[in-house]
């Protein structure tokens, strides 16, 4: 972490922007502030699934429900119900069952995106240098896409 709170550099512009927000005090908010540039969202997009695929694939698919249970209660917001199931459909469509998140308007979507991205920089949280090879690894996919 940098004396502002931000997390050193990535590749691009967009990559320096979603580690400056993942440093911030509240990181989801910050990521869905950096959505205004297509650029950002795309690379928040695959930010989101270069983590998830890491975390997950693999695993019991109740780790997903376990993580999101967690994640919600974290945030403070209900961890049953329809968020939930949202969430947890989010993830899993980055996991080989993307239908799971076709009728989740795009906006729940980003915001669902945003806090699970949000989450890596939750204390303990990621290592700022994973952090950074994270965000490297989103800007090469972008790059190939």
């Amino acid at each position: 972490m940098g004396q502002s709170g931000t997390i050193d550099t990535a590749a691009t512009a967009a990559g320096r922007l979603l580690l400056d927000a993942l440093g911030e005090e509240s990181p989801a908010r910050s990521l869905s502030r950096a959505g205004g540039s297509p650029r950002a969202a795309r690379l928040l997009h695959e930010l989101f699934t270069v983590a998830v695929r890491r975390s997950f694939v693999g695993r019991d698919p109740r780790d997903v429900t376990d993580y999101i249970r967690d994640l919600l209660d974290y945030q403070a917001l209900p961890s049953g119900g329809r968020l939930a199931r949202q969430a947890e459909a989010v993830v899993r469509s980055v996991l080989g069952e993307p239908e799971l998140a076709y009728a989740i308007p795009a906006l729940r979507r980003a915001e669902i995106i945003c806090v699970v991205v949000g989450d890596l920089a939750r204390p303990p949280g990621v290592p700022a240098d994973e952090l950074r090879a994270l965000v490297r690894q989103a800007e090469r996919r972008v790059d190939r896409s």
